[in-house]
């Protein structure tokens, strides 16, 4: 399992402050001793339609020059609507980012079913109008989720044609909410390229050491991609723990997330994929909008909490190989 780091965490939406590009976000990310970097495709990143030839060589030549492999090119696509026009849309921006990701080298396009999007008030980024109600409160989930099928189909045969992974994120709400919607997704579509990008506190269940490994244990190597988040502080020792609540908001999956039980069965199960850090939440510091150098801390406490899981996972894992003597 490698451990990378997602560029929506610098791209100056969630804090004060102007985003890094894309080209720097590489040199940090090196710096900071990350292992890949999975990149947002939404302006000032990875947007397709900025980046030409030129600009795609450059980007792969730096991420081998730094030996920091571009995990992931990540359009935050709503595949559901019931307006044709916008679907189409959709599926032009999928496939664009399908071919960005040949470009440069990635393995995997992450995808949404059903993404809502944010908001940006005052250069700084909110849910609050995207998930405050229901989008097409017309038209069924099981509606929209025929849309999604019918989209999917059209573009696994661009993944395939282009030697690229789709990972469908099991993030929610509406056409996709849990781990088992994936799968019924994959399913449905029937193509072997595509995959699952499985979080384990997005979820609309209760989460549990238990049902993290229960996820990885259903889902064995239909995981090819997953995320981790939340808020991080120091215990009296220095170590890096969860904060208290486990999250920046109770709003937003405020809670503990079932992270060491999660790496625990990944690496028992061999996984060889990336789990990638976002910092995808408003900074807020003494209740208050943070900068980048409270970004920059979090993303290191987090590379440092997951190496610890990591290490401790591996080290079980060893231990528990029968004696080749």
């Amino acid at each position: 399992m490698k451990l990378g780091v997602y560029s929506i965490t610098y791209r100056g939406v969630w804090y004060q402050g102007p985003a890094l590009d894309i080209y720097s976000l590489l040199r940090l990310a090196r710096q900071q001793g990350w292992e890949g970097v999975e990149l947002d495709t939404e302006r000032p990143h990875a947007a397709p339609m900025d980046l030409g030839a030129d600009d795609r060589r450059r980007l792969r030549d730096l991420a081998g020059e730094l030996q920091m492999p571009i995990s992931a090119v990540s359009p935050n696509c709503d595949l559901s609507s019931p307006i044709p026009g916008q679907r189409e849309a959709m599926i032009c921006y999928v496939r664009e980012c399908i071919r960005l990701a040949q470009d440069l080298g990635a393995p995997i396009c992450k995808i949404f079913a059903a993404w809502r999007g944010i908001t940006i008030h005052d250069g700084l980024a909110t849910y609050d109008l995207t998930y405050g109600h229901d989008p097409y409160p017309y038209w069924s989930g099981s509606a929209r989720r025929e849309f999604v099928v019918d989209c999917l189909r059209e573009l696994t045969k661009v993944a395939e044609d282009h030697g690229i992974i789709l990972a469908m994120q099991n993030h929610g709400p509406d056409v996709v909410n849990n781990y088992r919607d994936v799968l019924s997704l994959i399913e449905d579509v029937g193509s072997p390229v595509l995959k699952g990008c499985m979080d384990i506190n997005i979820e609309d269940e209760p989460e549990s050491a238990d049902r993290a490994r229960e996820m990885v244990r259903d889902c064995g190597d239909l995981i090819v991609h997953s995320h981790l988040n939340g808020e991080f502080q120091r215990d009296a020792d220095g170590r890096v723990i969860l904060a208290a609540a486990g999250y920046f908001d109770e709003r937003f999956w405020g809670r503990q997330v079932a992270y060491p039980a999660y790496v625990d069965a990944l690496v028992a199960a061999d996984y060889t994929g990336y789990l990638d850090w976002e910092f995808c939440h408003p900074a807020l510091e003494h209740g208050r909008p943070a900068g980048i150098d409270y970004v920059h801390n979090q993303t290191q406490m987090a590379l440092e909490y997951m190496r610890s899981l990591r290490d401790a996972a591996r080290l079980k894992a060893a231990s528990q190989r029968p004696d080749p003597t």
